[in-house]
C-alpha cells in the first residue's frame, strides 16, 4: 500500500465529525460481475434504437471502466452512427430498459475478497456514513449490491450518486454530498467535502474526487495497476491494505482532496462502471 504524504493533509472535524464513504462498485466492492450489466444494457440499445444485436456485439462497449452507463451507452451509439439528436431523445427510454432487463443471478461469488468484513467494520464504527458514487444507474446499482449480499451496507435512504443522475461521473461525488447532506444533517446542507471520500479502482473515480475536491483511495483489484493510480491520496491492492487506508484517512486525518483532473485514459477491459 502506498498513502500520499502531502505538507497540507489533515482536515478539522465538520459538522458532527462523522465521515461520508463514497464507494465505487465494479472493480472495487464486485469483481468480474458486469456480464449481465453489460447483456442489459446492449438490450437496451436494440431494443429502443432497433440495433441488431450482431452489429452491437462485434466489439462494441470496450475501455467503459469508470465510465456511467450513459456514457458507454452514447459511446457505443456513436460509433455505430446513431446521430447525437436521436441519443439524446432515447436515452431515458434506453436508460429505463436498461433497468428492466438486468436481473442478475447471485453474485456472492464476485465480491471482492475481504470487502464484506471491511464494510461490517465500518458500519459498527459510529463516525462513518457509506454510500455510493457508480456510474451503474441506480436500480442495477441497488439490484447487482442486492444479488451480491452487500445492499444492507448501503440504506438508500443516505442517497449516492449514480450514472441515473449524470452521464459524466465528475458530477456524481457532489450530487452524493447534496443527498447525504439532506438525509442526514440537520441544516440540510451538502456532506462537507473536507469529510468525504471516494473509494474506487480507476482513473476516472480519482478524477470525479478532484473534481469535487474530496479526498479519494483507489485499489487496485480492477483493470489498473498501482502505478496507474498512484494520483490518488492512498493506494491499497486488497482489502487488508484498504483497510489500513482508509483507517489511516478517518483516524489520522484525511489528504483532501486537491481542484483539478487527472488525465483519464481509456480502458481496456471492463465495461460497465
Amino acid at each position: 500500500m502506498t498513502v500520499r504524504d502531502d505538507s497540507d493533509a489533515g482536515a478539522a472535524a465538520v459538522g458532527d465529525g462523522r465521515w461520508l464513504l463514497l464507494w465505487d462498485i465494479d472493480g472495487t466492492l464486485l469483481l468480474r460481475a458486469s456480464g449481465s450489466h453489460a447483456t442489459a444494457v446492449w438490450d437496451a440499445l436494440c431494443d429502443v434504437h432497433g440495433i441488431e444485436p450482431a452489429t452491437l456485439r462485434n466489439g462494441s462497449g470496450r475501455g467503459g471502466a469508470g465510465k456511467t452507463d450513459g456514457q458507454i451507452a452514447r459511446e457505443i451509439l456513436e460509433a455505430l452512427g446513431v446521430p447525437a439528436a436521436a441519443i439524446d431523445e432515447q436515452a431515458d427510454a434506453v436508460r429505463a430498459r436498461t433497468c428492466e432487463r438486468y436481473r442478475p443471478e447471485d453474485l456472492t461469488a464476485h465480491v471482492s475478497p475481504g470487502i464484506d468484513g471491511l464494510l461490517a467494520e465500518l458500519h459498527a464504527r459510529g463516525d462513518v456514513v457509506q454510500s455510493l458514487v457508480t456510474g451503474n444507474f441506480e436500480p442495477v446499482a441497488r439490484r447487482k449490491l442486492d444479488a451480491a449480499g452487500l445492499g444492507r451496507w448501503f440504506d438508500p435512504r443516505w442517497g449516492g450518486g449514480f450514472g441515473s443522475d449524470h452521464e459524466q461521473r465528475e458530477r456524481l461525488p457532489a450530487i452524493a454530498r447534496a443527498r447525504a447532506g439532506a438525509a442526514l444533517r440537520p441544516d440540510g446542507a451538502p456532506w462537507p467535502a473536507e469529510r468525504t471520500v471516494v473509494i474506487g479502482d480507476t482513473p476516472r473515480d480519482i478524477a470525479c474526487a478532484r473534481h469535487d475536491g474530496v479526498a479519494v483511495i483507489a485499489v487496485a483489484t480492477g483493470p489498473h495497476a498501482a502505478d496507474d493510480l498512484r494520483a490518488a491520496d492512498a493506494v491499497a491492492g486488497d482489502a487488508a491494505e484498504l483497510r489500513a487506508a482508509v483507517a489511516a484517512l478517518l483516524d489520522g486525518g484525511a489528504p483532501i482532496g486537491r481542484d483539478g483532473r487527472q488525465t483519464i485514459p481509456d480502458d481496456p477491459q471492463e465495461t460497465t462502471a
